[in-house]
């Protein structure tokens, strides 16, 4: 997964750079300081939570989500912005490939990002910062035989992403990118104490507006 993962993340900013470099046109040499973006997300975690799959003996699986998630951005120059992403999500837990239980995502996260090309019709950025996770509403009930106490720890890591901005009418842009969030916790099953790493790769997309 995480090998994919690079390889994606590799794609996509040779992609934004190249489709950069050969746009012909630029755009207008008007700089606003804010923007705030509306997107639909897709998470993926990459997880693993191995010393409670050796004690049950079976895999344990957080499925993808889809969720909405807005953005508010600040560009201190051109070149260079901070942002903050909100968003909310939930996902399903399976034991042994069976439905098992649930948990909801906070995860705030904030960037420092570089636009090296901010003129041009497409405007490439990459992304570095933190992330907090906060879950909440944790369930799990394996096969059906009722809630086992389940708890999941909050977590703090890095984050990091890469994207493009397109105009699409005056002062409003098309907005796609790929983020990877490092997310280690631990979870309480039963009151025992186990790994839990969620680690999601995410892509989005979505419509912005900057003033």
């Amino acid at each position: 997964m995480e090998r994919r993962i690079a390889k994606v993340l590799g794609v996509l900013l040779s992609a934004v750079f190249i489709i950069s470099l050969a746009s012909a046109s630029f755009a207008a040499d008007d700089f606003k300081k804010y923007g705030v973006r509306i997107r639909g997300i897709y998470i993926m975690p990459d997880e693993s939570a191995k010393s409670l799959e050796a004690a049950l003996g079976t895999k344990v699986n957080v499925k993808d989500a889809v969720t909405p998630e807005l953005d508010l951005e600040y560009f201190v120059t051109k070149n260079f912005s901070a942002e903050l992403v909100l968003a909310l999500s939930k996902h399903d837990i399976t034991v042994g490939g069976s439905d098992s239980g649930h948990v909801w995502l906070l995860p705030p996260s904030l960037f420092v990002k570089y636009h090296p090309l901010p003129n041009f019709i497409v405007s490439p950025y990459v992304g570095f910062g933190m992330n907090v996770v906060m879950p909440f509403d944790e369930k799990l009930n394996p096969n059906g035989l009722g809630n086992i106490p389940f708890k999941v720890d909050s977590s703090v890591g890095w984050a990091a992403k890469v994207g493009a901005d397109i105009p699409i009418a005056k002062n409003v842009y098309l907005n796609l990118d790929a983020m990877y969030y490092n997310t280690e916790t631990n979870m309480y099953v039963n009151g025992t104490k186990y790994n839990l790493d969620i680690n999601p790769f995410i892509l989005g997309t979505g419509i912005g507006v900057r003033f």
